[in-house]
């Protein structure tokens, strides 16, 4: 019984009661419905990171005040971010030349390669034909090889619109006087907008000979 009586009398001596109603432990003067002025230590805590009833957690403010904040605020605001979304195509062929057939299509537009004797040739349309001729911009980037003899970077903002006529047919990105082609180990890139619409398609072309076959590859992403 002495032994309860101490513990007892310990526990007591450390809490302060104010007037407010307000329990302090190691302060006589509490602020809060309880008051802790030195550590706080608890022994067990279970993971409720699955379980979506548990929408809070605790958060603490540079006075020691333990308070709650919506685990909704905490996710980033996307609130006029881009949303983007990727299509892709790929294929081999045995030889060094691309199956015109075969397309990427993302958005208003088509892409694919387009074959001649040696290698491919970049080009697009629209997925449905105009009405009336459409006139579109193209910036392109074109990055050659290490191991092609004519090493560099070639970079065309043309001025100048492709047009895409009521026909649809596949028209080639210039680059300079020529058309861009696409040699082995070559990654190039388009840009391109349509007249009006509030999107922005980033194209890349990659070719790759490798085990005794040419890979294709087609990526558009839309803004």
């Amino acid at each position: 019984m002495k032994k309860y009586n101490l513990l007892t009398s310990l526990l007591v001596s450390g809490l302060a009661f104010a007037q407010t109603g307000n329990v302090g432990i190691g302060t006589q003067t509490p602020t809060r419905n309880l008051h802790v002025e030195g550590d706080l230590r608890i022994r067990k805590l279970e993971n409720k990171a699955a379980d979506v009833s548990y929408t809070r957690v605790l958060a603490v403010d540079n006075s020691g005040n333990i308070d709650y904040i919506n685990k909704s605020s905490l996710l980033p605001d996307m609130t006029g971010e881009i949303q983007k979304t990727v299509n892709n195509n790929e294929y081999t062929t045995t030889g060094n030349t691309p199956t015109n057939t075969n397309t990427l299509k993302c958005g208003r537009f088509e892409f694919a390669f387009i074959s001649d004797s040696t290698t491919g040739l970049v080009r697009f349309r629209l997925n449905q034909a105009p009405a009336t001729n459409v006139n579109v911009y193209t910036t392109f980037e074109q990055n050659f090889a290490p191991f092609n003899t004519s090493d560099g970077f070639q970079f065309e903002a043309s001025t100048s619109p492709r047009t895409i006529t009521t026909s649809n047919a596949f028209i080639d990105v210039p680059v300079g006087s020529a058309q861009a082609q696409i040699a082995n180990g070559e990654y190039n890139e388009l840009y391109i907008t349509y007249p009006g619409d509030a999107v922005f398609y980033r194209v890349s072309f990659y070719r790759v000979n490798q085990n005794g076959k040419t890979h294709w590859v087609n990526a558009c992403e839309t803004f």
